[in-house]
């Protein structure tokens, strides 16, 4: 789906310095108390949605505790390519948001500390069978990510050696300093970024987003 995704980007300069920078994704936030917030029935929404298709960026349309009737709103007039669930939502309602044509992401909520192999893929299991994507994310409470708290890359790593088959996107505290480790202990080949990449909070940094994309990609060889 994506390797690099920066997330919450709010201008056409930040949609330009992720496609410098070699990034692949960015994802569009839809959630109003956020400091990342998107209004979707603003035309500069849809012109920043068309700007990143024509820098053929990967559009991910973050979503807290929204039905699928009001995301589809969005998507019909936005335009997005994958779906990100970030909220409080229920893994017994993936098949309205599955029918809206669109790939899945579940922002899976960890909490921070060691934790085993098991209590990771209890977290994750149900909606790995419903059809997502998993993105594994600090627990923010009802900030619903985007705080730059980190998660124990060694639990990750053991959750992800005894469970190679999932597919996973590692988010949670990752700024340019810290995402080669991060990858490295992990084993993540996927990684999400929103605040780490800037400054100040809210306005993200082209030197920032240049200097993670780098990090990331020397770290996968």
């Amino acid at each position: 789906m994506f390797h690099i995704k920066i997330c919450g980007v709010l201008l056409k300069t930040d949609i330009d310095a992720v496609h410098r920078a070699g990034g692949d994704a960015v994802g569009l936030n839809f959630f109003p108390p956020s400091v990342r917030y998107l209004d979707p029935q603003s035309p500069s929404t849809r012109e920043l949605s068309a700007h990143a298709a024509h820098r053929l960026l990967f559009r991910v349309g973050v979503f807290v505790n929204q039905p699928a009737d009001a995301i589809r709103e969005v998507i019909d007039r936005v335009g997005l390519d994958a779906i990100q669930l970030h909220g409080d939502e229920m893994v017994s309602d993936v098949a309205a948001w599955a029918n809206l044509g669109l790939p899945l992401i579940r922002a899976v909520k960890i909490p921070g500390g060691k934790l085993t192999a098991a209590e990771i893929e209890a977290r994750v299991r149900p909606w790995i069978d419903a059809g997502c994507e998993v993105l594994l994310d600090a627990d923010a409470g009802s900030a619903h990510g985007g705080i730059g708290r980190s998660l124990d890359w060694d639990s990750l790593s053991d959750w992800s050696a005894k469970f190679a088959a999932v597919r996973w996107v590692l988010a949670g505290g990752l700024q340019p300093e810290n995402v080669a480790e991060a990858i490295r202990v992990s084993g993540a080949r996927r990684v999400d970024v929103a605040s780490g990449v800037e400054s100040p909070r809210g306005q993200k940094s082209a030197a920032l987003i240049a200097a993670f994309c780098e990090q990331a990609r020397n770290a996968w060889g």
